[in-house]
């Protein structure tokens, strides 16, 4: 095949009608990017879009909310303080299991303190108020109503 021929065309009549449809998009989008108005129109919705959020945050904050980001900070550190406290909880079983040996026969304890010690951590990837800890609720507020 020569380098100066033409490659064959692969799509057709759909990849000759994408290929204008996007020569169309780029045009206006260089137009729009260019035409002042446009520009400073953007420039308003965006200031505007930024007091409106800093009001949210204070409304938030006033009523004792956290804002959906805050939300989605606690619940990785959170994640990440299970999976260290798994990772603890397996290397001291581990070093306890060979360094002692367990009696034959141990005492049931029917104090309350001694379940509460022996309980294990929510599983990984769960709040502890319940729940799945993931996502919110439509509109981006608490689940809580």
């Amino acid at each position: 095949m020569a380098t100066g021929q033409k490659k064959p065309d692969d799509g057709g009549f759909v990849g000759r009608l994408a290929e204008r449809g996007e020569e169309a998009v780029n045009r206006l989008a260089n137009e729009l990017a260019n035409n002042p108005r446009v520009t400073d129109a953007l420039g308003k919705a965006l200031s505007a879009k930024g007091k409106v959020d800093a009001g949210a945050r204070r409304t938030l904050a006033q009523i004792g909310l956290a804002a959906s980001d805050e939300l989605k900070d606690l619940r990785k550190q959170i994640e990440r303080l299970e999976r260290r406290l798994a990772r603890l909880e397996g290397s001291t079983s581990a070093k306890r299991s060979e360094t002692k040996k367990k009696p034959a026969a141990r005492k049931k304890s029917t104090t309350v303190k001694g379940d509460a010690k022996k309980a294990a951590s929510p599983p990984s990837g769960r709040s502890l108020g319940g729940g799945t800890g993931r996502g919110s609720s439509a509109g981006g507020g608490s689940a809580a109503a």
